[in-house]
């Protein structure tokens, strides 16, 4: 679970940092190759670059908004099902008090342990043997809760609590699976490394079409917004770092320690 490649595994900054540098170099390089050639071939100065350059610029445009699709598309069910996950857990703790006191002081204090790892799933981070140990003692914890409702149902003649808790027991352990799978399903490495190549391909031949004198001002705001761009895509990937985050749907998940209080 959890699983982390190269590109996932490095820090955001670290990658958008050697981006940016690249931008700039290959830039330069372009530039530098144009003028050495225009040097010895100075019928090379009539020749423009501009259709190709702007198919270029418009494929890696197209890229650049796929991929933060892509990305925006996958924040977006990540925060729906921590959301769902908060509403699945509140309703089954809500629907212990229909039970005896007893069996519903038992089922409470399991289901408080379980908040508590569930909890603790996400605060582990980037750590994912943390992150592995809690969601596992979760599992455990929710077996535990489920086989102690089964066995007290074969005793329980009253079938509507039965009816009530089993349902929501069932989609509170359901959603784990799909939050874990939708916080893995980032954006393939493939694609990030095709933006990367798209990226630097640009900046040369946009370097190589300059015949003119540099502006360093165009050109670094050319790097710095287009790193931006892609710090942005990568961030909006990365549900547990960065400045985009789940802070605040997890926050939901937090609130559920309120229904133990005075219990």
């Amino acid at each position: 679970m959890l699983n982390s490649t190269l590109l996932q595994s490095s820090s955001t900054i670290l990658v958008v940092g050697i981006l940016f540098v690249l931008l700039i170099a290959l830039y330069f390089m372009g530039y530098r190759m144009r003028s050495r050639e225009i040097r010895r071939n100075p019928d090379l100065s009539k020749v423009e670059q501009g259709t190709m350059n702007g198919m270029l610029l418009g494929l890696l445009g197209l890229l650049l908004a796929f991929t933060f699709s892509m990305a925006s598309s996958r924040f977006d069910a990540r925060r729906q099902v921590v959301i769902e996950e908060a509403n699945n857990i509140g309703t089954a703790i809500l629907r212990t008090d229909i039970y005896p006191d007893s069996m519903r002081q038992l089922l409470r204090r399991d289901l408080k342990e379980y908040v508590e790892e569930r909890i603790a799933f996400y605060q582990a981070g980037k750590n994912a043997e943390a992150a592995a140990k809690h969601y596992h003692k979760a599992d455990v914890l929710s077996r535990q809760i489920w086989s102690a409702t089964a066995t007290y149902a074969k005793k329980d003649n009253i079938t509507t609590r039965t009816s009530e808790l089993i349902p929501a027991l069932n989609a509170m352990i359901d959603i784990t699976t799909m939050r874990r799978a939708a916080g893995e399903a980032t954006v393939p490495d493939s694609i990030m490394y095709f933006l990367f190549v798209l990226c630097c391909c640009s900046a040369f031949l946009l370097g190589y079409d300059n015949k003119y004198k540099v502006d360093w001002i165009v050109v670094m705001g050319f790097a710095v917004m287009l790193s931006l761009t892609v710090y942005t895509i990568i961030d909006l990937d990365r549900p547990r770092s960065g400045l985009i985050n789940m802070d605040a749907p997890n926050e939901k998940i937090i609130e559920l320690r309120g229904l133990f209080e005075g219990n």
